[in-house]
């Protein structure tokens, strides 16, 4: 018997040493805008407190992966702060939710691509957006990695914001646009990195109101991040997102995710 349990022990202790390893490799990088993983987040700042849950998907291949996420955002704003709940939306303050984004996020391992379907709709102006991009991974240099992201998509409206002739009714589309994004993300430490990512978007055609007030400067927005990788499934980053044209007055946000 004791021959037995020590065969059994010699197959048994490798296999599940083996297990653990295969268990630490499919921990993500955290840091990387292709990484897929399941994962729960939350947020604190200027636009209230902000709460997501992705899921990944099985999709059957080695060199494929996809997920879902789901984000609620701007709850409890009003009380966050005194202009309300955003510097770049102070007229939107409320308690209740003000967005809800839904994203689907498809990556092919082989060429460093990635494909996002991304739906936002906001409660406050009841409109939101429509959207597909696509992310490309470059080559690194030294602890800088740029990642340029392009997309086009729609905002629509439930017909409450009328258009320049008045005349708008009903669930319509208020402009088509499109959208360049320069992810950069610089590798400061093992565990912390930073982020700037310059966002432009023009809208291409559609209501005059919103094609006249989306052009230029008008649309260039800077997002900023800070973080901090905790642990390999755990990290905290700051975020402050602005626009061009009035800098100083953007949003801050704290946030802490979690990689199951």
């Amino acid at each position: 018997m004791k021959f037995k349990l020590s065969y059994l022990a010699a197959i048994t202790l490798p296999l599940l040493a083996q297990s653990a390893i295969a268990e630490e490799k499919e921990v993500q990088d955290m840091s990387d805008p292709l990484a897929v993983y399941t994962q729960v987040g939350g947020s604190y700042g200027t636009n209230g407190i902000n709460f997501k849950l992705g899921k990944t998907l099985d999709t059957g291949s080695p060199t494929k992966m996809s997920m879902v996420l789901f984000e609620v955002k701007s709850m409890l704003g009003e009380h966050v702060k005194d202009d309300g709940s955003s510097g770049m939306n102070p007229d939107m303050a409320n308690d209740g939710i003000s967005e809800l984004r839904f994203r689907k996020f498809d990556v092919d391992m082989t060429n460093g691509r990635g494909i996002s379907m991304d739906v936002i709709h906001n409660f406050d102006n009841n409109s939101g957006t429509a959207s597909i991009g696509m992310i490309q991974a470059l080559p690194k240099v030294g602890f800088w990695q740029a990642f340029p992201i392009i997309a086009a998509g729609v905002q629509y409206n439930d017909g409450s914001y009328r258009s320049a002739d008045g005349d708008s009714t009903g669930l319509h589309s208020d402009f088509a646009f499109a959208s360049f994004t320069l992810y950069n993300k610089f590798q400061l430490t093992d565990t912390i990195w930073a982020n700037y990512n310059p966002v432009y978007t023009q809208a291409i055609f559609g209501d005059q109101v919103y094609t006249d007030n989306l052009k230029g400067s008008d649309g260039l927005t800077h997002e900023f991040v800070l973080s901090w990788q905790m642990t390999p499934t755990q990290n905290f980053r700051l975020w402050y997102n602005t626009t061009q044209n009035d800098f100083e007055d953007g949003d801050f946000r704290l946030e802490y995710n979690q990689q199951f």
